[in-house]
């Protein structure tokens, strides 16, 4: 199967694309558009092999479909997106234009250019939004109250492929995931924030003192080559129309992971709370159930967290 990657540059997109090779695809992906209206670079390697790389800006009809003319896909991957919350919070208008308009011109335009490409879309589980305790676990049935900017957009987003799916006959497949981590994640997220200040304490060229928002919050933390194992297998065997959970069904404390990257790094820094970095509307706990994911795709996280953290913090010491 001939896959295009949308955002295959991007954190998860890398790993995606390895993934993949292993898995026997041919694997296109999209980079981002230079000046010249081509990309950066005309290909990353992954897997042990070449991936091409076109150009895409998914805000842009007709970028799409020139992507999907240039490597005729059998399937497509929308990785692409606005990713931050607080970027998103900075600049609403591109956040909707990427995540929600973007996902309706991926959605058209593939229809247009073969009707039984299937599109995974990869959304959020920060979607679900206003969580009470009660709630929780998050089903794919839960409601969707999204709190942020960044989930608002995304909600958009996803309910556009069902949409899609149900009133054009689109093939498409609806992700969730929930926090994920590993090595070459930006440090706009916490867990590489924390491992990118912890180990420059670590080579002292930093000042032993940690600064952090919210330390009591919990989230349900998976390995990205989990989560990508999950989008392949979302890809080959879900449910058009259906919305699948990727997660690892249970709530870790932020502070903790602090406190295990501290202790793996052998440091012990003083811990200072930055207004800043504190969300105005954080739920104090989510977590989600994979059973459907279990059950319809097979797919369960494997890696222990312990080694996700050991390995993000050996990526960013460098």
């Amino acid at each position: 199967m001939r896959v295009l990657i949308l955002g295959a540059t991007r954190f998860a997109g890398g790993y995606l694309a390895a993934e993949l090779v292993r898995e026997g695809d041919e694997v296109w992906g999209t980079g981002r558009v230079a000046a010249d209206g081509g990309t950066r670079s005309k290909s990353v390697e992954a897997g042990g092999q070449t991936v091409p790389l076109v150009a895409c800006d998914v805000t842009d009809r007709g970028s799409v479909t020139a992507a999907l003319e240039a490597s005729r896909p059998d399937a497509v991957v929308l990785l692409a997106g606005l990713a931050s919350v607080p970027a998103a919070n900075r600049d609403p208008a591109a956040a909707y234009a990427v995540n929600a308009v973007g996902a309706a011109n991926v959605l058209e335009q593939t229809l247009r250019y073969a009707a039984d490409t299937r599109v995974l879309l990869v959304t959020s589980s920060e979607i679900y939004g206003e969580v009470l305790e009660g709630e929780l676990p998050l089903t794919e049935e839960s409601a969707l109250r999204p709190n942020s900017i960044y989930a608002a957009s995304k909600a958009a987003g996803d309910l556009a492929g069902r949409a899609f799916a149900l009133a054009k006959g689109a093939d498409v497949v609806r992700v969730r995931p929930f926090n994920h981590t590993g090595p070459g994640q930006k440090t706009d997220f916490v867990c590489p924030d924390f491992a990118s200040q912890v180990a420059a304490i670590a080579r002292g060229q930093k000042d032993p003192v940690m600064e952090v928002g919210n330390l009591d919050a919990r989230r349900d933390f998976s390995d990205v080559r989990d989560i990508v194992r999950g989008y392949v297998a979302a890809l080959k065997r879900g449910r058009s129309a259906e919305a699948y959970n990727l997660c690892a069904e249970k709530a870790i404390r932020i502070g903790d992971i602090l406190n295990d990257l501290c202790r793996l790094a052998g440091v012990a820094p003083e811990v200072r709370t930055a207004e800043h970095r504190r969300r105005r509307a954080e739920v104090p706990a989510v977590w989600g159930s994979a059973a459907k994911a279990r059950d319809e795709l097979g797919w369960s996280p494997t890696t222990p967290w312990q080694q996700t953290l050991a390995d993000l913090l050996a990526s960013s010491m460098g």
